[in-house]
């Protein structure tokens, strides 16, 4: 279990280096969360037959977890599973967070009415609070 969910794109070389980030403040803060992460992107296509396990998966760390973070890549806005990610927060009633690692990338549609919290995916300390 973690305490923080994470949707990336790792093709994106932003998100990539912002997830090697996340690593190195978890070693470095000792308050920093517990986090996941989980690829915008997989594999396997999102309306597959092989996608329901993987969505059940999924489905497990995003209840178990205190918050979903959006990581906002150049491809997230069209990423399905993304919005799939960002409906079940809001089903499981799940602290949204989001952040744009690049002022230009659009943000998905599942985050119009999700209404989450944008933050500053640069600043160590606004990730290591646990409610915002």
């Amino acid at each position: 279990m973690s305490d923080l969910f994470i949707s990336y794109h790792s093709a994106d070389p932003l998100a990539h280096s912002f997830q090697i980030q996340l690593h190195e403040w978890a070693k470095k803060y000792w308050e920093f969360p517990t986090v996941s992460f989980h690829e915008q992107e997989p594999p396997v296509s999102f309306q597959s037959h092989n996608a329901s396990g993987i969505r059940r998966r999924l489905r497990k760390e995003i209840k178990q977890a205190h918050q979903l973070l959006i990581v906002i890549s150049r491809g997230t806005w069209q990423s399905e599973w993304a919005d799939w990610e960002i409906a079940i927060a809001k089903q499981e009633d799940k602290q949204l967070l989001a952040a744009k690692l690049d002022s230009a990338n659009i943000s998905p549609l599942g985050l119009v009415d999700a209404e989450p919290i944008w933050i500053d995916p640069f600043d160590p300390v606004v990730l290591s609070q646990r409610k915002f």
